[in-house]
C-alpha cells in the first residue's frame, strides 16, 4: 500500500515539474493583477495622462520583478527578455510624452505576457 502512495506522489510530483507555467499563469495573474495593470497603463498613455502611467508602469515593473523568478523555470529566456526590454522602452516612451510609441509597447507586453500564459 505504502508503495502504491509513493508512486502515486512521484508520478504527482514528476507531472507538476514537467508542466507549462500555462497552468499556473492565470492564477498568478489573478493573484497579482498585472495584466490589469498593463491594461490600466494602456488607459493613461491613450489619455495621454502621462504621470500616471508612469505610476502604473511602476507598479507593473514591480508585479513583473516579483514574477519573474517564478516564470524562469519554466519558460523561454527570450521571453522575459523581451519583456524586460519592453518595458524599459516603455518607460523611456513616457518619460518622451511619445504616444505612439508608448501604444506600441505597451501593446507589445501585454502580447508577451498573453504568449507567456499560453505556453
Amino acid at each position: 500500500m505504502t508503495k502504491k502512495i509513493i508512486n502515486i506522489v512521484i508520478i504527482i510530483g514528476l507531472l507538476i515539474n514537467i508542466s507549462s507555467c500555462a497552468l499556473f499563469h492565470k492564477p498568478i495573474d489573478e493573484r497579482t493583477g498585472f495584466s490589469g495593470y498593463l491594461k490600466q497603463t494602456e488607459e493613461y498613455i491613450k489619455s495621454e495622462d502621462w504621470e500616471k502611467a508612469k505610476l502604473s508602469l511602476e507598479d507593473s515593473k514591480k508585479i513583473w520583478e516579483k514574477l519573474k523568478p517564478l516564470l524562469q523555470i519554466d519558460i523561454d529566456h527570450d521571453y522575459v527578455n523581451s519583456m524586460e526590454e519592453y518595458l524599459e522602452k516603455l518607460g523611456g516612451y513616457i518619460e518622451g510624452k511619445d504616444k505612439g510609441n508608448s501604444l506600441a509597447s505597451i501593446l507589445t507586453v501585454e502580447d508577451i505576457w498573453k504568449k507567456i500564459g499560453s505556453m
